[in-house]
């Protein structure tokens, strides 16, 4: 049986060392929070003069600089990079670290990216992101601070920090993925009560922040339980998902729709007035009467409107739905109240 051999105190620093860096980026519950606490610990680590971490996109076939720091960073960020170009293409394609230094001598090094930036490249490390066998990303390093070349020892400090942010980043990704189903209804697609909720949270404190006019449109499928008693209830849901298709194909990016209620849906459209929400209302009246025509169960919406500047979404419910049962009470007739009434005072005056 072998001895029992005690760690010396560099291998005590050096376990210390990893346990720390662990913690702070296991500990991030956000993609975005383990991508900056990487780039802080290999910052505080390594004094690299310029550091960045590349995700791959897998249907482009291309890296892309997801954070950047360092010298000219606001060049290289978002720039998108086929994979095998550079010394982070070919981690990327082949799964393996590499160091490079000199640069000048190895001909997997892409001189375009110093062009880019008016960096010089001297020296190069970099180490694959991988999960399930994977590569989903890189963390590349270019020239030490203090002018020495990049070590064994930090590659396998490197990569550590790779295994550790590779777990962090999937962890906070199912967490993510999670979040955002836990949020949709499961048949349109469409925003349920819950993510609702949250949109009203963020807007609510835009707009207090930022003061500004905010509108919501709520629209509702008319007589649909005369649908469903007639054509069943799969051709009903048929018709809520053609509505929320419509809805989602006409808002812009900014807007959300949610399903508010069995066939009731919810647009809600940051720093628009009245008239901009009348417009958008018509665009959606027109998206739905194209799906309508295209069914092969007749149905119609009718949609409410109104707009604030106030951060109240009981109002905003309230007189969208207010508006939407006018509507539905049919314009002519209202015509014709109104004008009966004005006769009545008329003679009573």
């Amino acid at each position: 049986m072998p001895d029992h051999v005690e760690p010396d105190n560099e291998d005590l620093v050096k376990l210390s060392v990893f346990s720390a860096i662990g913690k702070s980026i296991v500990s991030e519950n956000s993609i975005r929070g383990v991508l900056d606490k990487v780039m802080e610990q290999v910052g505080s680590f390594f004094g690299p003069l310029n550091w960045s971490i590349l995700l791959v996109d897998g249907d482009k076939d291309e890296l892309i600089f997801a954070v950047v720091v360092g010298k000219a960073a606001e060049a290289l960020l978002g720039l998108h990079v086929p994979l095998g170009e550079g010394i982070a293409g070919w981690v990327a394609r082949h799964g393996v670290p590499a160091i490079v230094d000199p640069t000048s001598e190895d001909p997997r090094f892409s001189r375009r990216f110093d062009s880019i930036t008016g960096f010089t490249t001297e020296s190069v490390i970099a180490v694959p992101l991988l999960a399930g066998g994977k590569v989903f990303g890189v963390i590349e390093l270019l020239n030490r601070l203090d002018g020495n070349c990049f070590s064994a020892f930090d590659m396998r400090v490197l990569s550590t920090i790779a295994d550790f942010a590779a777990i962090a980043i999937e962890k906070s990704y199912y967490l993510a993925e999670a979040r955002r189903l836990s949020e949709l209804d499961p048949l349109t697609g469409t925003l349920n009560r819950r993510g609702l909720g949250r949109i009203i949270e963020r807007e609510s404190a835009r707009i207090r922040r930022y003061p500004g006019k905010l509108s919501v449109i709520v629209a509702d499928v008319d007589e649909f339980k005369k649908i469903n008693d007639r054509f069943g209830h799969l051709a009903g849901d048929g018709v809520l998902i053609a509505v929320a298709k419509a809805l989602k194909k006409t808002v812009r990016s900014a807007d959300s729709v949610a399903r508010y209620g069995g066939d009731e849906f919810v647009v809600v459209m940051p720093n628009t007035g009245p008239e901009e929400a009348e417009l958008a209302r018509n665009r959606f009246i027109a998206a739905i009467k194209a799906a309508a025509a295209g069914s092969t169960v007749p149905f119609s919406v009718t949609l409410g409107a109104h707009s604030s500047d106030k951060a109240d979404f009981n109002e905003l419910f309230r007189e969208s739905d207010r508006d939407l049962y006018r509507r539905k009470a049919g314009p002519l007739e209202i015509d014709k109240n109104i004008v009966g009434a004005l006769e009545q005072e008329s003679k009573e005056t």
